[in-house]
């Protein structure tokens, strides 16, 4: 079985070739929006809308008319598939509508309603843009081993300078040139791999996890230890810089080049905040997923807790790409990932005797359980239950001991040292 992967590069597009693409990502846009307004006119007069195949012809002899001429400069192939992406994007706002996920919002500013999930137009003031290239382009990418330099050859644009960082597994299938808010571009090649990874060896048979915000995750292994990692507050560190090019933006004339330049520096520093944030989610995704046979995840409702008053540092925390990376790796290595259920009560039940203690604050990050008496870790003690809940918790240590009340502890070092030695249970 094989699967498909994303390699990204970033690109360095010569002026005269930024130029070019800025010619080709405007006549992109143009199409998606041709062809959102092609299918809601049919709507609209005979209750039914045309093909991508349809589309596709009427925006070749479309493209025919006087006027359009700037259409035929640029390569065929992205706007064929720019009329692919809304045809999808339709697709998936009538699958929404037919299953009843969408609803009526209201525009607080405007009055004007609108229902959620109807696929929007493109515009030049988007921070990405992007265009799509596949085989019938005749893209070449050109790379010398050992070189850090490759070039990316493109239909009427030409070879365009990529920063080479590995290896490609085959020959890629698409090519996305993409230009983010910053000015940067990136290309992003789509490659077919066999599912047969060289996955790395774990050093657990399990472990359990309790997302937070105090600490990023607490990890609990079925070895006997356990760890919290740290939050590493990206957006915190970069508030007072985005506080004052917001004070400096608000006092220029929109439109004027200072505008232009602190709309450059603020992108560009998101940018920062985005790639921190996807590094450190990719790298905390391979030691997880790396490191154990089995994870047992919570299923959480990263969209619910956003609306209320954490939303910041949650969103901060990037919960949702570490848990996506950590299922994704968990099929390419032939691990076990499990999500328990949404409503299960991990931070109420003492993992010792079993007790419900019923909802408690969140500044109550250690509590005694009125049936054993033990005092226990608020994020130790959700883990070691979210461990129990997937199916493979251990209760007793490589020694025979009782590992589960130092795992859930609070002010305890519960680190294991019986590393090498014979296990006495098996996981169930």
């Amino acid at each position: 079985m094989s699967m498909y992967r994303r390699y990204n590069y970033r690109a360095y597009p010569t002026r005269g070739q930024r130029e070019a693409l800025s010619r080709l990502y405007g006549a992109c846009r143009y199409a998606y929006n041709w062809a959102l307004d092609q299918r809601e006119l049919m709507r609209r007069r005979h209750g039914r809308m045309q093909s991508c195949t349809q589309l596709s012809g009427m925006f070749t002899q479309w493209k025919t008319n006087p006027g359009m001429e700037w259409l035929l400069a640029v390569s065929s192939t992205p706007l064929q598939q720019s009329i692919r992406h809304a045809d999808v994007a339709y697709r998936n706002f009538l699958r929404l509508y037919k299953a009843g996920r969408t609803h009526i919002v209201t525009n607080h500013h405007t009055g004007k309603k609108r229902r959620t999930g109807v696929p929007r137009y493109k515009s030049r003031r988007d921070g990405e843009q992007s265009a799509e290239f596949t085989k019938s382009a005749r893209f070449k990418v050109e790379h010398v081993d050992g070189c850090k330099w490759a070039f990316l050859t493109l239909p009427k644009i030409g070879r365009v300078k990529l920063r080479w960082t590995r290896e490609l597994p085959s020959t890629p299938n698409t090519v996305t040139i993409m230009k983010h808010a910053d000015g940067s571009y990136e290309a992003s090649l789509t490659v077919q791999v066999d599912d047969k990874t060289d996955a790395p060896k774990p050093l657990h048979e399990a472990c359990g996890i309790d997302m937070g915000l105090g600490s990023l995750m607490s990890i609990v292994y079925t070895d006997g230890t356990r760890e919290k990692i740290p939050h590493p507050h990206t957006l915190k560190h970069k508030t007072r810089r985005l506080r004052k090019l917001d004070k400096q933006l608000a006092r220029e004339k929109k439109g004027s080049n200072n505008h232009a330049k602190t709309r450059l520096l603020k992108a560009k520093t998101y940018g920062r905040i985005r790639n921190q944030r996807r590094d450190m989610a990719y790298k905390l995704a391979f030691r997880v997923a790396g490191e154990n046979q089995a994870v047992a995840l919570e299923t959480l409702n990263v969209k619910g807790l956003a609306r209320t008053r954490m939303a910041k540092s949650l969103l901060d925390a990037n919960w949702t790409r570490i848990i996506d990376r950590i299922r994704q790796l968990g099929v390419q290595y032939g691990r076990t990932v499990t999500r328990i259920d949404r409503w299960y009560p991990s931070s109420q039940i003492c993992s010792q005797c079993g007790h419900r203690g019923g909802r408690k604050p969140l500044d109550i990050r250690e509590w005694e359980c009125p049936n054993c008496g033990i005092r226990l870790d608020r994020d130790w003690n959700a883990a070691l239950n979210i461990l129990d809940a997937a199916g493979l918790a251990e209760s007793l240590n490589a020694r025979g001991g009782d590992v589960r009340r130092g795992l859930a502890q609070a002010g305890r070092n519960a680190d294991a040292c019986e590393t090498g030695t014979h296990r006495t249970v098996s996981l169930h």
